[in-house]
C-alpha cells in the first residue's frame, strides 16, 4: 500500500495541498456565477490599505477564503506537532545513547575484570604444577636417602617417571 510508507505530516501536507484548490472543484453548484473583471476604480484603494483589503477579499468567495485559512492553520499545527514530536526523538535518542555508553563501559570493565581473574588463574595453575613438581622431587630425593641404609639400589631409576606425570601436570579445569 502506497499510504503505509508515508508519514502523517506528508499525508496531512497532500491534503491540505487538495483542500487548497477553489471550493468550485469540489461543489461546482456552490459557485455557478460568472467572473467579471474588477474596473479600475474598484482596484485603487480609496480609503487607504484596510478598504483596499475589504475590497479584495470580498472579489473572492467566503467559502474559499475559509477553507484556505483553515488549511493554512490546520499546515501549520501539523509542522508544529511534528517539530515536538522530532525533538521529543531526539532526546528520547540522547538518552538511550547515554544509556548505551554507560552499558559498554560497564561491560569492558566486567570483561577486564574477567581477563585478571583469568590471568590469576593460570599463574595459580602454573604456581600449582611447579609445587607438585618440586614436592614429587623432594619426596624423591628423600626416598632415595632412605634407601641409602637399606640395600643400594638404583633409587632415580627405580619407578618409571610416566607413572608420577599426571600428578605433575596442571589441573583441568571443566568449563560449564
Amino acid at each position: 500500500m502506497a499510504i503505509s510508507g508515508c508519514s502523517s505530516g506528508l499525508l496531512a501536507t497532500a491534503v491540505v495541498a487538495l483542500l487548497l484548490l477553489p471550493v468550485q472543484y469540489y461543489v461546482p453548484d456552490l459557485y455557478s456565477g460568472i467572473e467579471e473583471p474588477l474596473s479600475a476604480e474598484a482596484v485603487t484603494p480609496p480609503g487607504g490599505a484596510l478598504a483596499w483589503l475589504d475590497q479584495t477579499l470580498a472579489a473572492f468567495p467566503s467559502l474559499d477564503l475559509f477553507m484556505a485559512a483553515a488549511m493554512l492553520i490546520l499546515g501549520i499545527i501539523t509542522y508544529v506537532y511534528e517539530w515536538i514530536q522530532r525533538k521529543l526523538l531526539e532526546r528520547r535518542i540522547m538518552k538511550l545513547n547515554h544509556y548505551l555508553g554507560a552499558s559498554i563501559d560497564r561491560l569492558r570493565a566486567w570483561d577486564a575484570q574477567q581477563e585478571q581473574l583469568e590471568s590469576t588463574l593460570k599463574m595459580v595453575q602454573n604456581a600449582t604444577s611447579e609445587y607438585n613438581l618440586l614436592l614429587y622431587l623432594l619426596l624423591r630425593q628423600h626416598r632415595c636417602l632412605a634407601a641409602h641404609h637399606a640395600p643400594p639400589s638404583n633409587c632415580f631409576f627405580d619407578k618409571p617417571m610416566e607413572e608420577d606425570l599426571t600428578y605433575l601436570r596442571a589441573p583441568t579445569i571443566i568449563e560449564a
